[in-house]
């Protein structure tokens, strides 16, 4: 819990505490009235610690809205039957709202809760003074404009804020990303380097040795050094070679099956869609070529699917058997004809460079699946 956070639980807390002394002093004498109000000051209150402590309610828009309406209907009915320092939740409930992601319920919201803290105050002052309320508005207009420059400096403050907080959120996201690529161009030069420079030493020495082997005339014991020789140097442009795609494709960097299920999570987090993934362990025994390359189409055909299938579920399979036989397959709308962006053309042009096949099984209204096959090789 950040030190703002914990901050303003604590201010909810007094506050809270201040309301329910507030109601007890206020209706002493009325035992039914002191317990009704006790009653849904609890609710509301209970209604807010969810709001504020749920995952679920914080994340679903819906729930957090409805929440959010039944505290500010509640707050509006205390104000009115109780009042006193009750009024201030009023104000409160406008910052859970300003910071709504969503701007459409944003505004809405916002909108309502000014309305109500208006109407109620106005229909406060009919009900205690018997009036009606164009004879309020005629009556006590300074004290009406008062309240309206309160409500706009209180917004002011609030959105200026809010502007602030994303802002602030922006510039760290950005740090973030050029931090990243920084990193990555870094690796991504420090893997060309090696590759150009000692990759191609190796491959000149591999060269000369094969030239040494070719001029010896039958001299078994230098025959054997330099079939070892060359052994090594096969074995260390091998090891080469994969150090230079670990350095270059971090996301692979801990592992095969570790990369999907962080790519599968980091979806859950950001959204309603449920991915499925049954991979065979054994593909983590694969050479980074082929892991990269699998992998890549995995990203892409989610992505496809998240972007044009409208689905709710997707479900990869990976197997090896005869072959690397790869299923993603989604429950979204499908289609009857397939128009090839650059995601679908990229996986297509990989898997040729490789030997392996893309299928496309479609139908309009039952979702979409690629099938990829790739030839098993000594690798």
């Amino acid at each position: 819990m950040g030190k703002w956070t914990r901050y303003t639980y604590i201010l909810r807390c007094f506050l809270y505490i201040s309301f329910f002394i507030d109601i007890i002093s206020r209706n002493l004498g009325n035992m039914k009235k002191l317990i009704l109000f006790s009653s849904i000051l609890l609710i509301l209150v209970i209604n807010d610690q969810l709001r504020l402590n749920s995952s679920y309610i914080y994340k679903n828009l819906k729930t957090y809205c409805a929440s959010i309406l039944i505290s500010t209907f509640i707050g509006a009915i205390l104000v009115y039957f109780v009042g006193g320092y009750i009024g201030v939740y009023q104000y409160v409930i406008l910052m859970d709202i300003a910071f709504l992601k969503n701007e459409k319920a944003m505004k809405y919201l916002y909108i309502l809760n000014i309305f109500l803290i208006i109407f109620i105050l106005l229909l406060r002052i009919t009900l205690l003074e018997g009036i009606g309320i164009l004879q309020v508005l005629r009556e006590n207009i300074l004290d009406f404009l008062m309240v309206s420059a309160l409500l706009f400096f209180n917004t002011t403050s609030v959105f200026s804020y809010r502007a602030l907080i994303i802002e602030k959120n922006r510039v760290e996201k950005l740090n973030e990303e050029i931090e990243k690529l920084t990193i990555e161009k870094e690796r991504n030069r420090v893997a060309q380097e090696i590759h150009d420079n000692l990759g191609h030493n190796l491959v000149a020495l591999n060269m000369n040795l094969d030239v040494v082997g070719n001029m010896l005339d039958e001299d078994n014991e230098i025959e054997d050094i330099i079939l070892r020789c060359q052994r090594l140097t096969k074995n260390s442009m091998e090891n080469l070679r994969k150090v230079v795609y670990a350095l270059k494709d971090e996301e692979l960097s801990q592992g095969f099956i570790v990369a999907i299920e962080n790519l599968i999570h980091n979806i859950d987090d950001g959204s309603n869609i449920r991915i499925v993934s049954n991979i065979d362990e054994n593909i983590e025994n694969y050479s980074p070529e082929y892991k990269n390359i699998i992998y890549t189409t995995i990203k892409e055909s989610i992505t496809n699917s998240i972007k044009h299938g409208k689905c709710s579920e997707i479900e990869i399979d990976l197997k090896i058997e005869d072959e690397i036989f790869i299923s993603i397959k989604d429950d979204g709308v499908g289609c009857e004809e397939i128009l090839k962006g650059n995601g679908l053309i990229g996986i297509e042009g990989k898997m040729d460079n490789f030997g392996g096949k893309v299928l496309y099984i479609i139908e309009e209204g039952d979702g979409f699946e690629i099938i990829v096959k790739l030839p098993i090789e000594d690798i």
